[in-house]
């Protein structure tokens, strides 16, 4: 009768704490139970929060780390060799240039391309358009026939003229009763 009000209803929100949710009887409807309110002994002293850590860190940060470490272990292993490193340049200074000045060179090439493909499909399109008598839109192509690339199926009744297959049936029936009858006399 006199049980203790539950923190967080009435007030009370400095009191609040996960572990209180943990134990509670009624810990699955707190929202983000299963993160904030650990229960099980997996789960004891494990960090829970591990998928967002490290977020702070930028992915260029993380990059440039990378980078410089992969030029320190070049290094190590150049003087291991009995090399010299290969010389610094400043952080600053890279030489991305000419290969981004190659990369829109490309792009600009293949968009070019694209261009006069496009101007000489529709100028195909005009040509074809002009020979046809009709106003009417051109009938819808399948383009599946268009596309295939194993070879055309002869067509079904080719080599074989109208109704040949009926005779065909009608004779082996006409076989198979003189056969009988042979066999009766």
């Amino acid at each position: 009768m006199f049980e203790p009000i539950r923190g967080g209803t009435r007030g009370g929100q400095a009191e609040f704490k996960w572990s209180d949710v943990s134990a509670d009887k009624d810990r699955e409807h707190y929202l983000g139970h299963s993160i904030n309110a650990p229960t099980g002994r997996w789960q004891k002293n494990k960090d829970v929060h591990w998928y967002n850590r490290d977020q702070k860190d930028s992915e260029e940060a993380r990059n440039e780390e990378i980078q410089r470490i992969k030029e320190l272990e070049a290094d190590a292993l150049s003087v291991a060799l009995g090399f010299e490193p290969a010389p610094k340049e400043p952080p600053g200074q890279q030489h991305t240039a000419p290969v981004d000045e190659e990369k829109a060179q490309r792009k600009q090439e293949k968009r070019q391309r694209k261009e006069e493909k496009r101007a000489k499909k529709l100028a195909k399109l005009e040509r074809r358009r002009d020979r046809s008598r009709s106003r009417s839109p051109p009938p819808p192509r399948s383009r599946n026939l268009r596309r295939s690339r194993s070879p055309a199926r002869p067509p079904r009744h080719s080599d074989r003229d109208y109704d040949a297959d009926e005779r065909e049936r009608e004779r082996e029936r006409d076989r198979r009763r003189w056969e009988t009858n042979a066999r009766r006399r």
